[in-house]
């Protein structure tokens, strides 16, 4: 199936793959080709490209997927706020990012403030992840 990874300053990445892997406030979920059409908020963490033993992965802070069409003809758009490659995170700047993030929230605990910190809260997880 036809991805594409959106952001709106670019058009971060497209493929193909045999499965999209990403999460929603309800949790993880997978799309297949032939999914039955799908739309779903996105919050801060991977999205997966898989294509045989290929995987493509990014970090999404939030934005949406969408899932739809034929069997022959389907595709997936994530439609992200910003996405950067796991490959290409940075563990020091993400941890420098975390804590300008606390702080910021310690001055102003306002909804975006707590968002941003939550962003930031899963850009180090991943980053760790990826055992740098």
């Amino acid at each position: 199936m036809d991805v594409s990874i959106v952001s709106p300053e670019a058009n971060v990445w497209e493929g193909e793959a045999d499965l999209v892997i990403a999460r929603s406030p309800e949790g993880e979920f997978g799309i297949m080709r032939g999914h039955i059409p799908f739309l779903a908020a996105l919050v801060p963490g991977r999205v997966t490209a898989v294509s045989g033993d290929s995987r493509e992965e990014f970090f999404v802070p939030g934005g949406f997927l969408e899932a739809s069409g034929s069997y022959e003809d389907y595709h997936v758009i994530v439609l992200a706020d910003d996405a950067d490659k796991v490959a290409d995170l940075d563990l020091s700047e993400a941890r420098e990012r975390l804590d300008e993030a606390r702080r910021r929230n310690e001055r102003e605990q306002d909804e975006r403030t707590q968002a941003m910190l939550q962003v930031e809260l899963a850009r180090v997880e991943i980053a760790e992840s990826r055992g740098q």
